[in-house]
């Protein structure tokens, strides 16, 4: 099985519209949800080549009911998100279908707690004896350390599974000091 954490799971809406002006009011041709967040699409993803995949983060609030609904939906994903009292983000894409770019809304997800930073490293570390792999992706929500994935770097390495780190900024530069065995920096970055 292959574990994917993200700690700042969202619930994707993308709006298509004819045409986005700034400051008008605009009619929808098209709204689509899916399940969001960087190591949930690594997932999905994964999943669809035929590989057995378990998620793992944070979910809360009727968003995140809404994702792990949606995840359900996904052949060969197990959900092991950790509840929240928070509500799980979402992200929003608005897709100009003329010039055909798109403007993204990203929430900074919910406030993550001590006890519930608590409860998921538990989780994290029970699903590690049956990984072959980690994948450790995307932002980092309110009230996580900074530091968090150099720890799971190594809570991982010290359980002999393989590590995959796919973030930015100070989760990034503060994730390279647990050594992961693959790294995968933006071209910004």
């Amino acid at each position: 099985m292959i574990l994917t954490v993200t700690l700042n799971t969202a619930l994707d809406v993308t709006y298509r519209v004819p045409s986005l002006r700034t400051g008008a009011s605009h009619r929808v041709s098209e709204v689509t949800e899916r399940p969001g967040g960087k190591g949930v699409n690594v997932a999905r993803v994964l999943a669809a080549l035929g590989h057995e995949v378990t998620v793992t983060g944070f979910s809360g609030g009727t968003t995140g009911r809404t994702l792990r609904d949606r995840l359900s939906e996904v052949p060969r994903l197990t959900d092991a998100l950790v509840p929240v009292s928070g509500t799980t983000r979402r992200t929003v894409a608005v897709v100009d279908e003329r010039s055909g770019t798109t403007t993204q809304l990203n929430e900074p997800g919910p406030d993550i707690t001590h006890a519930e930073w608590s409860a998921f490293q538990e989780v994290y570390e029970d699903l590690l004896a049956a990984a072959s792999a980690v994948a450790l992706c995307g932002s980092l929500p309110p009230g996580v350390p900074v530091g968090a994935y150099a720890g799971l770097i190594r809570t991982a390495r010290a359980a002999g599974v393989p590590t995959l780190l796919d973030t930015s900024g100070a989760a990034l530069r503060r994730g390279v000091a647990g050594r992961p065995d693959v790294l995968k920096p933006n071209t910004e970055e």
